[in-house]
């Protein structure tokens, strides 16, 4: 065996950013190393310190995803550096350990399950369906599209009227062809409503009905805040923006929700509203609707994404100047290392020439 190798860092060092990839395992052997990373049920930047003798890094590297959190060193420090190989060599032996980070990695698992069912009002865990289409969107955003594709398709084979289907028959023809995961789709939201049995093909017929014919609906119509915000987000994928933009102005004015996960997507609705102009080419609306959502929710989710957009707007209306400083601010705000501060860089970059 190898071994660990000593790496001594500097205040204010970054040892790993957030979704950056590495196999490397880390143990701080002197100084202070502190962990940042979002919160679950917050929404807030939690920091954390690494105590001395502490292992970090290990669960992303065990499990060869993206990191879930910024290591950053405060005042100097020394780590010790395992590979991965070397890291399960000197664990192989050592059952104490292995005991350990089992005890301590089945409790952030219960802890992290703990906060979602909190979240979202649950007494129990969420139903099959929704997990499943959960663990292949996990699949698709980490450009594991063989298995993301596969999970698609066994939503689809066990629930074909499902509440994610549209979805999920979207991200599947996406992931099949290798497309990086789409930056405009909205989250995946829990819907309770997806427990009960499959729909009957008249309320199916029901629900794929554009907003303007929904008034005179029966009552076995499923018109839940997720639902018809998933529905408006399918027209908006298979081209119908009408009437997409439809479903999102009536979203826009519900105050029924439950749940802080029904409250974003209301708020979230106005953006939404945003892109079926933008889909429609009808830039000076869908201009005053971007900067219309960002004076309303100027913390809201989707700011930067409408940033993006008024850039788009802007150079395509000949305005290059205004164009390249919005797409400078895009690729300032957080996350920078995100595939849209990418984009929005090199934009600025051709802008500025």
């Amino acid at each position: 065996m190898a071994g660990p190798i000593i790496r001594t860092y500097k205040g204010g060092s970054i040892i790993y950013f957030e979704k950056d990839r590495s196999e490397d395992i880390y143990v701080l052997r002197q100084g202070r190393v502190v962990l940042t990373y979002t919160a679950i049920d917050s929404g807030y930047e939690v920091k954390e310190d690494v105590r001395l003798g502490e292992f970090f890094g290990v669960k992303s590297a065990l499990g060869k995803y993206p990191r879930e959190e910024t290591a950053q060193v405060v005042g100097g420090a020394t780590v010790l550096v395992f590979k991965l190989s070397d890291f399960e060599t000197f664990v192989a032996e050592k059952t104490h350990l292995i005991l350990k980070m089992m005890k301590v990695f089945s409790s952030q698992l219960r802890l992290v399950h703990k906060k979602l069912r909190e979240i979202l009002g649950q007494a129990e865990a969420r139903n099959p369906a929704f997990e499943l289409m959960n663990v292949a969107e996990v699949f698709y955003k980490n450009n594991n599209f063989e298995h993301a594709a596969y999970g698609f398709a066994k939503y689809l084979e066990h629930y074909p009227s499902g509440a994610y289907a549209g979805r999920a028959t979207e991200l599947q023809d996406l992931a099949r062809k290798g497309t990086p995961y789409p930056i405009n789709m909205p989250p995946l939201v829990y819907d309770a409503a997806s427990t009960r049995a499959p729909m009957s093909q008249e309320n199916l017929q029901n629900i794929m009905k554009p907003a303007t014919e929904k008034t005179n609906l029966g009552a076995g119509t499923d018109n839940t805040i997720t639902s018809l915000y998933n529905r408006a987000h399918t027209f908006l994928n298979v081209g119908k923006f009408e009437e997409a933009a439809g479903i999102f102005k009536d979203l826009m004015v519900r105050t029924d929700f439950k749940y802080d996960s029904e409250k974003k997507l209301v708020d979230n609705a106005l953006f939404q509203m945003g892109v079926c102009f933008l889909k429609l080419n009808n830039l000076d609306t869908a201009s005053n609707t971007f900067s219309a959502y960002i004076k309303k929710h100027p913390s809201g989710e989707s700011v930067k994404e409408s940033l993006f957009h008024l850039a788009e707007i802007a150079e395509q209306q000949g305005d290059r100047q205004r164009a390249g400083m919005l797409f400078g601010k895009v690729a300032l705000l957080p996350p920078e290392r995100d595939s849209l501060s990418q984009k929005a860089r090199q934009k600025a970059k051709e802008l500025s020439t």
